[in-house]
């Protein structure tokens, strides 16, 4: 149930809006004519607004491609996994919240094949994707660290478990992205997950901090 306090006030709807504007236009722009091409007063002018105002959402046209529908996961992942019983093996927590995560309509997924291939076609592109990778797997890691007992300062354990399950999401969306959505993500994640399940060490005993 929605609180008041939880319903987004009319300003909050607006830049959320704005922001979405900008996602769209600069997703549409560098499809039709290629990221060099595109200018940050491009995106600003499709979609409807100032320049300055591109640079109150974004710091840079390669921001845009990275927007609330990809960064919005590291905050949910840590919500999410905050909610898991305390009882719940840490990778299972993690592989059911991946699933909770996944993409919720096909305007969504399109949106995401449309990032990664523009991240494909231009490398630069590469180095925000894979800080967001590590976001995740730092988020991970203290979750794991957290739930198991342990010190990712002196033990292996969080930090293969979260290594290991960013691998494995990654892995999961880059095939997932080279059939251009035909097969399953949630399904190609699974399998990952379970065969890095199968080869994890249980956690060590807890130690005294």
């Amino acid at each position: 149930m929605v609180t008041i306090e939880e319903v987004p006030t009319r300003r909050e709807r607006k830049k959320h809006q704005t922001r979405q504007a900008l996602e769209q236009a600069a997703l549409r722009l560098f499809a039709e004519q290629g990221y060099e091409r595109t200018t940050v007063e491009d995106i600003a002018d499709a979609a409807d607004v100032a320049v300055r105002t591109f640079f109150r959402y974004f710091s840079s046209k390669q921001a845009v491609l990275f927007g609330d529908v990809v960064t919005d996961r590291v905050t949910r992942l840590r919500t999410e996994l905050a909610a898991r019983p305390e009882t719940e093996d840490p990778v299972e927590s993690i592989r059911i919240v991946s699933d909770q995560l996944d993409f919720s309509d096909p305007e969504d997924e399109a949106e995401i094949l449309a990032r990664l291939d523009l991240m494909r076609k231009q490398p630069s592109m590469i180095g925000r994707y894979l800080e967001l990778v590590n976001e995740m797997r730092l988020t991970m890691v203290e979750f794991v660290a957290q739930r198991s007992g342990t010190d990712p300062a002196r033990d292996m354990y969080p930090l293969l478990v979260a290594g290991a399950s960013a691998a494995a999401w990654d892995t999961s969306l880059t095939l997932w992205a080279a059939s251009g959505g035909q097969l399953s993500l949630r399904e190609l994640r699974r399998d990952a997950f379970a065969a890095l399940s199968a080869g994890l060490p249980p956690p060590p005993a807890a130690r005294r901090r």
